[in-house]
């Protein structure tokens, strides 16, 4: 019997899960990556000493790893070393003391408490209905290939409960003020949807789901670094036929009889297999890798599209300790809805922006030398945005200021050691970039979501896939893994919801 043979393009988070459930499933898998290293968004630069994470530094929805690596008969919780962090983060403003966040509802109630009257007894039945929304999210529908609006509609839980239907029909940030009319606390329950690539005056409330990771689940690292995950997912498939085959970027897909038959490299060499996917950028993938009448999504369908937002993302060592902070800390600003209204529809930097600061130094002392701290700075800007390297640091020089004023640390810039910055023009030329942007794919607008996302199948070749933030479910590295399972449900067949190891126990 001739062996199934599957292509990947890219080797991201998203294209390296596949890898490995298809090789589990029998198929001799060959994947092309563009760069010299796997892991795609997920990356870091050495240097001098210092390990700086460049990409996501938030280990969330725990069970989502445990899903898949039950599928192998492996424990995410026993292969990764995990911590869980304990205070979850901390918050400053712009005019206003900072709060922490300490990861348990039942605490963290009294801070809500003391902001404003009857918030504790609020955020306790907020968090209830997030958990609720999760549990739906995570149970049916994020790991269903859901088709149409029908499917959608016959979902148990749409079906028979007027909450889901009021989440899916509100904005998210008009359902926190239903709760909470202090401004630091809308804050607190909106922000996730900076790292969704989305805005909470835009995006459906049913990303409330977050909160529950907030205030139930809680925020964990992995000791080594979020590198450590690449490294052990590609471990995960060491005894799989998979090749990985670095610095060979595709030119085009090839196409024989209305179906995709294989690639072309940039040197002129081919490939063929029985399936190809590509986890690269779906907008690359679809207007340059194939030709206009194999597109399925072309340019046109692009320009009525909302890319998530680019980014300026800045590594920093620092000499001394930095004892304001913690692993994670988040800056707002007080014109909240200015910032994400800059950001997604005047396509302008905003004046003063809302950042997210990681100091991994205080989980893993290995990220940096004696004596010094390790900062990863994440400034969200508006897609489509070209920077000058002058741009870059002049932004950067405005944000460090504006972050050292609101943490109290007035000697930071003084002690900043090293610096490395990675803009909007770094993931255009390293991911081929849709519109400049940082995390991958589309904004999380209702419109974009669900049924309403791009597909990870072609309409109009057989045996073309796709996966990544691009596609079903969306942005993040949770997402990218249930991604891989959906794509894999799909070149099977398997119209079964649910996580896939539970058709394997």
């Amino acid at each position: 019997m001739t062996k199934k043979t599957a292509i990947i393009i890219g080797a991201g988070y998203g294209g390296m899960a596949l890898a490995n459930l298809l090789g589990k499933a029998g198929y001799k898998v060959d994947v092309f990556e563009k760069n010299a290293s796997a892991g795609g968004r997920v990356s870091a630069i050495e240097s001098d000493g210092y390990v700086f994470d460049i990409g996501p530094s938030w280990y969330l929805m725990p069970e989502v790893f445990e899903n898949y690596y039950k599928v192998f008969g492996e424990s995410s919780k026993q292969r990764l070393d995990l911590v869980r962090l304990t205070p979850g983060y901390r918050v400053f403003f712009e005019n206003n003391p900072s709060l922490t966040i300490q990861g348990d509802v039942n605490n963290d109630k009294k801070l809500f408490e003391s902001i404003e009257l009857g918030a504790g007894k609020k955020l306790q039945r907020y968090v209830s209905k997030s958990s609720l929304a999760y549990k739906v999210a995570v149970e049916y529908f994020l790991y269903t290939n859901l088709l149409s609006l029908r499917d959608v509609i016959a979902w148990p839980v749409i079906k028979n409960s007027p909450q889901m239907l009021m989440l899916v029909a509100q904005k998210l940030d008009n359902y926190v003020k239903l709760y909470f009319k202090d401004q630091r606390l809308q804050q607190l329950l909106e922000y996730h949807m900076v790292f969704l690539g989305s805005s909470p005056f835009q995006a459906p409330a049913i990303y409330t789901l977050m909160s529950h990771l907030d205030y139930r689940s809680g925020v964990f690292y992995p000791k080594l670094g979020m590198m450590s995950l690449v490294d052990d997912i590609k471990l995960l498939g060491s005894s799989y036929d998979i090749t990985y085959h670095y610095e060979s970027p595709v030119e085009s897909i090839l196409v024989s009889h209305r179906a995709a038959v294989g690639v072309r490299l940039s040197d002129g060499s081919e490939y063929h297999a029985n399936t190809v996917v590509s986890n690269a950028d779906i907008q690359h993938t679809e207007t340059k890798l194939l030709s206009s009448d194999h597109q399925s999504f072309p340019q046109s369908y692009w320009d009525k599209r909302q890319p998530g937002p680019g980014a300026l993302m800045i590594s920093l060592g620092v000499k001394g300790e930095l004892p304001q902070l913690l692993h994670h800390n988040l800056y707002f600003v007080d014109a909240w809805r200015e910032n994400f209204a800059a950001i997604y529809e005047n396509k302008t930097i905003p004046e003063k922006a809302s950042i997210y600061v990681c100091n991994p130094t205080k989980t893993d002392r290995s990220v940096a030398p004696k004596g010094y701290e390790n900062l990863f700075i994440l400034m969200p800007i508006p897609a489509g945005l070209s920077l000058s390297s002058k741009q870059q640091n002049e932004l950067a020089t405005r944000v460090v200021k504006e972050f050292a004023k609101a943490a109290d640390i007035p000697d930071l810039e003084s002690r900043i050691e090293k610096q490395i910055i990675v803009g909007p023009d770094d993931f255009k030329q390293k991911f081929n970039a849709w519109e400049y942007n940082a995390f991958g794919g589309e904004s999380h607008l209702l419109s974009q979501s669900i049924i309403f996302r791009t597909p990870n199948k072609s309409k109009k070749l057989k045996n073309l896939y796709y996966v990544g933030a691009g596609t079903l479910p969306g942005i993040g590295l949770p997402m990218c893994l249930i991604g891989a399972e959906l794509t894999f449900k799909k070149i099977t067949n398997n119209r079964r919801p649910g996580p896939l190891y539970k058709d394997i126990v």
